[in-house]
């Protein structure tokens, strides 16, 4: 079979009219108005439908974009957030992870030239403290030994603290966990 596609393979070409390169004009390159933002793609990870106005009142509400926002359905479930501000866009990055009716909303930055109906949303990195390991056993190998069994580790911060007066010492696992659902 692997020969009988080479053999196809080998004889297909393009025409010339398929080859020939097009020009576009400095003005198409500059967009609209309405695609000038700060954006997201994202989609929920889980197998039920949504309501998407209900998502969508939901998520304005909890952003609290204070110069505005607009979220659109876009193919495939995924969804187009378009901020105003890049402050809205950094904080709602900083206060996920985000979910809804349980589940998990993955979110990812879309620049002006990405395509958001390519951008992988399978993962999504996680914080994980891990507690309680021997304070002999604290090291980064460790860690990402750990980080491994429940993901794909990504990176690691030591941190210290003092709670009510007795010394905390703990890692924190910052991970990639993969494939958390089959994609929908």
């Amino acid at each position: 079979m692997v020969d009988d596609l080479r053999k196809l393979t080998e004889v297909l070409s393009l025409s010339e009219m398929e080859q020939t390169s097009v020009m576009v004009p400095l003005g198409a390159w500059q967009g609209d108005p309405d695609s000038v933002g700060y954006f997201f793609v994202g989609r929920l990870l889980g197998r039920r439908s949504f309501n998407f106005e209900e998502l969508k009142n939901t998520l304005m509400h909890s952003f609290k974009a204070i110069k505005g926002l607009d979220i659109r359905l876009i193919e495939n479930g995924r969804l187009l957030f378009k901020f105003v501000h890049s402050i809205d866009r950094k904080r709602v990055i900083d206060g996920g992870p985000w979910a809804f009716e349980k589940n998990l909303l993955v979110l990812k930055v879309v620049e002006n030239d990405d395509d958001p109906t390519s951008t992988d949303l399978d993962w999504m990195d996680f914080s994980v403290h891990v507690h309680g390991l021997p304070i002999g056993r604290m090291s980064r190998n460790m860690v990402e030994f750990i980080g491994n069994q429940i993901g794909q580790f990504r990176d690691v911060e030591k941190t210290v603290g003092v709670n009510y007066g007795v010394p905390r010492f703990g890692l924190e696992s910052v991970l990639m966990l993969q494939n958390l659902y089959a994609a929908s």
